[in-house]
Parts: C-alpha cells; structure tokens; sequence
C-alpha cells in the first residue's frame, strides 16, 4: 500500500493538494518558460505536461476497463515490451508540435474526467487490484490495488514534475 494513503479520503486530499500547487506552478509559466526551456533530459515544461495528462488519461481508461495503452496513445506493444523511458519518449514526439495552452487543457479536462470517475468508487473498489479493472491484460498474477496506481498518476506524479517544471522556470 502506498505510503498513507490507504482511504478514498486520504487519496482525494492528496490528489487535491498536489493538483493545486501544480496548478499554481503552471499558472506564474510564462510561454516562453514553458515551450523553450529545456532540462537535462531535453524535456520542457509543456512535455512534462502532456506526460502527466497521458498517464492521468491511462488511468480514466484503465478505471473505464480500456487498455492503459491506449489512453497514453502509444501502441501495444510499445507498452508492454518499450519500458518507461520509450513510453514517454514516444509520447514526447507525438506532442512536441502542440501548443502550450492545448496540452494545458488536455490535462485539466483529464483531471476534471478522473476525479468524476473516482466520486462514486468506495474504499473496496479502491483496493481491488489491476487484474480487476484490467482481466485480460497480460501480466502475472493481480497487480497493486487501483489505490496506488491511482495516487502514483495523480498526486505523487504532479508532485514528482512540479519539482521540474519548477526548476525550469526559474
């Protein structure tokens, strides 16, 4: 189980704190902080985003019982076989042309779509596993309970970037 996070409560607090202070880092980004900036990994404030609208959106899909792999909008076998660091360089080049306020919108509209998924999910739901949501996706055994994917998508990945998108602005 994810470190205090075991509640539906504990998770929407954390999902809701998290979400704010990354909303308030995106709104002092100027578009040139944002678009031109790079990091080490040669990201920029709006590839972080768009990672984490992705991820987010593979969690509205995977709580929909659709593949994860789609809703990151990368191939199959991309995502069963690539590894982390060719997901999301591929999710990297496949946004890199969109514009800042686009990929802002992506990721609040998929913000406002996740957390209206979770309104009606119980505790229980919350700790049945991936195999539960996702029965036919290849793997071994039952997977985490959809608590920890749901709060290492959400609050503790908006936390994990907000730190980079942070330092990239300065």
């Amino acid at each position: 189980m994810t470190d205090d996070i075991s509640t539906k409560t504990d998770l929407l607090v954390a999902i809701d704190q998290s979400w704010a202070a990354l909303n308030a880092a995106l709104d002092r980004l100027t578009e040139t902080q944002a678009t031109t900036i790079h990091d080490a990994e040669g990201w920029t404030a709006k590839d972080h985003i768009i990672h984490m609208a992705r991820w987010e959106r593979s969690m509205v899909y995977f709580l929909q019982g659709l593949p994860r792999h789609a809703g990151l909008g990368v191939d199959e076998a991309l995502y069963l076989e690539g590894g982390y660091d060719a997901i999301n360089t591929a999710i990297q080049q496949q946004h890199r042309d969109r514009t800042l306020a686009d990929v802002c919108a992506e990721l609040r509209a998929t913000h406002e779509q996740m957390m209206q998924l979770l309104q009606p999910l119980t505790d229980a739901d919350l700790h049945k596993p991936y195999r539960h949501y996702l029965p036919d996706e290849p793997g071994e055994g039952d997977g985490p309970p959809a608590i920890d994917l749901l709060y290492g998508n959400t609050a503790e990945h908006f936390a994990e970037h907000l730190g980079w998108i942070e330092a990239l602005s300065g």
